[in-house]
Order: C-alpha cells, then sequence, then structure tokens
C-alpha cells in the first residue's frame, strides 16, 4: 500500500487481507510460559455465567452476527480499540472514538468467526484465575476441539462495577492485541497518518 493515493476500497481489502497473516499468527506456534497458581475466584464465577455461555454460542454459531453480539456485551471496546490505535489515539475527535469502537467489533467478530470454521470447538474448561498487574486478573481455560486436539486460551478481564469485560485474548502464549494494534497502526501510517481511513476500511 502506498499512502494516501489509493482509494480506501483497495486499502481495505489489503487490510483485511493482511489480517489473516496477523491475527493467525498465535495458531502457528507454541511458546511456553510460566506456571501460575489459578484458583477458582469472581473472575472464575463471572466467566463460567454469561460470558462462557454467550462465547460458546457463537463459536458453535460461527457465524460474525453472534460473536459481535458476545463481544458488544463482554468486550472492554474503548480500552481495547484505544490500545489498537497506539501513539494515533490521540487524533479521535468528534464520534470518532463510538466509530472506532463499532469497526473494531466488527473486525473481531469477523475474525473470530473465520476462525470458528477453521477450529471448531466442543467444549471449552475453565481452569482458574490469577491476578495480572493492578487490577486486571487472567481466566485461564482449556479449549477442547471437535478434532481432539486442545489449546489453552487465557481471557484478560477487568472489573467494572460488578461485571467484568474482556481486553486481551492470549493462545498459545500470544496476546492478540498487539498484532490487531499493528495491523492498524501500519495501515494509518500508510495512509499518511489519516485515522478515517481506518474507520472507512472497519466501514463505519
Amino acid at each position: 500500500m502506498g499512502g494516501g493515493s489509493r482509494s480506501h476500497g483497495t486499502s481495505r481489502r489489503a487490510m483485511l487481507g493482511g489480517a489473516g497473516a496477523l491475527l493467525a499468527a498465535p495458531f502457528v506456534g507454541v511458546v511456553p510460559r510460566r506456571a501460575y497458581t489459578a484458583v477458582d475466584g469472581p473472575a472464575v464465577a463471572y466467566m463460567k455465567g454469561r460470558v462462557s455461555k454467550d462465547l460458546f454460542a457463537a463459536a458453535r454459531a460461527k457465524s460474525p452476527e453472534s460473536f459481535l453480539r458476545a463481544i458488544n456485551r463482554h468486550a472492554d471496546l474503548k480500552a481495547i480499540s484505544t490500545y489498537s490505535l497506539g501513539t494515533y489515539s490521540s487524533r479521535l475527535a468528534g464520534n470518532m472514538g463510538a466509530r472506532l469502537n463499532r469497526g473494531v467489533a466488527g473486525f473481531m467478530a469477523r475474525y473470530f468467526a473465520q476462525q470458528a470454521h477453521r477450529y471448531p470447538v466442543e467444549r471449552a474448561d475453565i481452569k482458574g484465575e490469577y491476578a495480572h498487574g493492578e487490577d486486571e486478573v487472567v481466566v485461564q481455560t482449556r479449549v477442547h476441539l471437535e478434532t481432539g486436539s486442545s489449546y489453552s486460551v487465557d481471557w484478560l478481564m477487568a472489573p467494572q462495577g460488578k461485571r467484568y469485560k474482556i481486553r486481551d485474548v492470549r493462545v498459545y502464549g500470544f496476546w492478540l492485541s498487539p498484532f490487531q494494534r499493528a495491523l492498524f497502526v501500519r495501515y494509518i501510517a500508510e495512509n499518511g497518518g489519516d485515522v478515517t481511513a481506518l474507520l472507512a476500511a472497519l466501514r463505519v
């Protein structure tokens, strides 16, 4: 891609096409990580409720619409969106933040639906939780596929009142949000630093 001289339509196809290469990276190899003593705490209890039901239903439905409902209900979209823009987050103005939230939700929903077709989920076992930083917690799960294989999935969650919101997902030791940020920041840079180019590519 070559900056602002190309149309957003062409750039959009290139960006979304490149999403597979960046975001599929967590499925390529296993990175060992240190062992934690996980416990059953409030985040696990919350995950075992509506969150796991909605996520499992979305994984079984394998549709962007089903994942979008789960993402809108349980993801901390403001935090995810702000992080995804890196230093370009300071360029958000007016209703651009709300548009970005919608675009990021749709982008993730389409990606997860695509992965659900490639990796059909049979069940997920919630293993426990451990503190991460000052106000976040990681909930550990083991996802079992219909093929008989399984892998670890960790959910980074933050308390919001009596609820928890998901801020990131780690698969095989890789957090997904840095891959998404790298994709978005590169796209904005290649479009002359224009954040609205990303919004157009995200269909909002």
